[in-house]
């Protein structure tokens, strides 16, 4: 382990040594190679079992007590969990059985129905999971109904003998349809795994990242059958004809247009009554909406991201924090072996170690590291570097001239104790997060913005700035000058200043009844009351920035800092509510987004010579950008896909 964490480490093993008499075991939780927390779990008398856990993510984290009882046959049947959530807000939660009913709360929102033998699982520590499994052990089919409306199931345990400390460890590793679980050969919670860490049996730690090859390794089959049956390969030779066409570089519409694709490649665009061509497929758009694939522009990309992102148009994504098995899924998904929307452009991540590192990317103690960090990444092929919070002041221009010297750009967030216009002079390329540019109006007490404050403050004071001052004016003139791009994430401001506890998240106000279950409801606020009204007005100066960054020509992109193409139809509507005309805010999730990239030349536009690179909207969303949902399909890489097919094999439905 990290030097850093040495003392905790140890200090933890020992805890483990001792506590061993008392039936009490300890799990860390791993981050990026650190350990950033641990649960602590006990079974306090028959079938009682108590967890603690906590994990610190800059300053941010789950911090919970769990009790979780259940029935003699191993079924959960009470839970209650109390503690903070993950941005320190008040949290519990709580299950039990009330005559025929299953009643559960979630931060004082009570839910009940008709209890028909279902298992509850809506748990925070991670080790419950062993008693699901042992549960589902019993089960036929290692299958069980599942509250509220839902089946949990898993597959038959595949052993695994791995080698460590001259050793060999045997585990028992199960798949479920949205996640793994790795347990001791005699059924004892180990391990669960994702793309930045997990939570494993102290003395572990190292395993981390062979569990997680062990698990992609062990995807590739399922994810080549998966992309198979949710597309079908173009045929050669197809016309779409009779389509509205988007003009992405001048965000101009054309009528009755016609787009002719020979072997994935458009030859032809032309108005649909001039001419007609013999083809093997002949669609009659008849007047749909036919543009290129949208771009999520700030995405942390996971294997699951696939089929939510291609049901919303999304065919291309920048992904900011890449890590070597985002380049593999890269490879596999322009290899159509892993559906989903290109990784076109690539960031490498560099912070500098600390209590409040990122969870992910490169960590680094000197500036000699962090340049070295820049080379690795440039010879790993990345695009660009991404800045985090952080970072030492007087490292971050030698850092942006190595990397420019390295042909590479440099975006991100601005580092604590120092301004978004100094990054902007020392030479970045483009500022991540609108909090980061409110930030440079608020002085140098409140730049701490490697921790919590870079949430709360701009949260409590963006609504006082003048936006008509001299100071914000000159600093939109200083980006323009200097070509400075911005993705300003603004459906994360949305939900952090104007969703309370007990509100359906915006994201999912057109499409709730799609969902197989109740709209999304925040179960937490990060606003106290009476902060509210601050936060609410934080946002409308968030939006009215991102109007004035618009009328002064500055490079905007659209990202969503993940939540996939359903968060990425909410910024875009966002972008629209604050005074952008629709049709110019799709060309800033297409044209810009390529040009952002360098790749205008290459991607973004329906072009003759271009790679089919399309989707067909069933309305218009050049006027009401809400239309941008109906999806009626796409292509891309030489497949077709159809979003009702793919929302339905996640079990969801769709607008017909």
């Amino acid at each position: 382990m990290r030097l850093i964490f040495s003392i905790l480490y140890f200090l933890i093993l020992s805890l483990v040594v001792s506590a061993q008499k008392f039936d009490t075991i300890y799990h860390s939780v791993v981050t990026n190679g650190f350990i950033s927390g641990m649960q602590k779990s006990w079974k306090e008398k028959k079938n009682e079992y108590h967890f603690i856990y906590y994990d610190n993510d800059r300053g941010r984290g789950l911090d919970i007590k769990e009790i979780v009882t259940t029935d003699d046959n191993g079924k959960i049947i009470a839970v209650t969990t109390t503690g903070v959530d993950y941005f320190k807000s008040p949290y519990s939660a709580s299950f039990s059985i009330v005559g025929d009913s299953a009643v559960w709360t979630l931060n004082g929102v009570r839910k009940s129905q008709k209890y028909a033998n279902e298992i509850y699982t809506t748990t925070s520590a991670p080790g419950v999971r062993e008693l699901w499994i042992h549960y589902l052990q019993k089960q036929p089919d290692l299958r069980a109904p599942e509250l509220p409306d839902d089946t949990i199931r898993v597959t038959q345990p595949v052993v695994h003998n791995i080698p460590y400390l001259n050793r060999i460890v045997t585990l028992k590793f199960f798949s479920r349809p949205n996640g793994y679980t790795w347990m001791t050969d005699d059924l004892h919670f180990f391990a669960t795994i994702g793309r930045n860490g997990g939570t494993i049996l102290s003395g572990y730690e190292p395993l981390t990242d062979t569990l997680f090859a062990i698990q992609e390794s062990l995807s590739t089959t399922n994810n080549v059958e998966e992309l198979k049956k949710l597309s079908w390969p173009l045929n050669k030779h197809i016309l779409i004809k009779n389509a509205t066409l988007f003009i992405s570089s001048t965000a101009k519409v054309k009528q009755n247009m016609s787009v002719e694709i020979v072997e994935g490649r458009i030859v032809a665009v032309f108005a649909s009554d001039i001419k007609s061509i013999l083809a093997d497929t002949i669609i009659d758009a008849k007047g749909k909406f036919l543009m290129p694939g949208l771009w999520d522009m700030h995405c942390h990309y996971q294997r699951s991201d696939g089929p939510w992102y291609l049901a919303g148009g999304v065919t291309h994504v920048r992904e900011m924090n890449t890590t070597p098995w985002r380049l593999v899924y890269q490879k596999q998904i322009n290899a159509n072996e892993l559906l989903g929307p290109d990784i076109s452009y690539t960031s490498g991540l560099i912070d500098r170690r600390n209590p409040l590192q990122v969870p992910e990317g490169k960590i680094v103690s000197t500036l000699e590291e962090a340049i070295s960090a820049i080379d690795i990444y440039k010879e790993g092929g990345y695009n660009q570097i991404k800045l985090y919070s952080s970072l030492k002041p007087e490292w971050v221009k030698p850092m942006i001239d190595h990397a420019h010297a390295s042909g590479m750009r440099v975006s991100g967030h601005v580092p604590a104790y120092m301004s978004a216009e100094q990054a902007i002079n020392w030479g970045y390329d483009e500022i991540n997060h609108s909090n980061q540019v409110f930030m440079n109006f608020m002085g140098p007490d409140t730049l701490a913005s490697n921790g919590f404050a870079r949430v709360i403050i701009p949260a409590l004071l963006s609504g006082t700035i003048d936006l008509n001052s001299k100071q914000v004016r000159s600093f939109l003139k200083l980006m323009k000058k200097k070509g400075v791009a911005h993705d300003p994430t603004l459906r994360v401001q949305e939900s952090i200043y104007t969703e309370s506890q007990g509100d359906t998240s915006k994201m999912y106000k057109h499409i709730f009844k799609w969902r197989p279950e109740v709209p999304i409801i925040k179960n937490s606020s990060v606003a106290k009351e009476e902060q509210k009204a601050a936060f609410r007005a934080s946002f409308k100066n968030c939006m009215k920035m991102v109007k004035l960054m618009y009328d002064q020509g500055i490079l905007l992109v659209a990202g969503t800092d993940g939540g996939q193409a359903i968060a990425l139809h909410r910024e875009l509507e966002i972008y629209n509510e604050a005074g952008i005309p629709a049709n110019e805010v799709l060309k800033i999730a297409t044209y810009n987004a390529a040009k952002d990239c360098g790749l205008e030349n290459k991607l973004g536009q329906i072009k003759v010579g271009r790679t089919a690179d399309l989707i067909l909207i069933d309305g218009n969303p050049a006027k009401n950008i809400s239309d941008i949902r109906r999806v009626e399909w796409v292509i891309k890489n030489g497949r077709m896909y159809s979003p009702k097919q793919l929302y339905a094999s996640k079990g969801w439905k769709y607008y017909y």
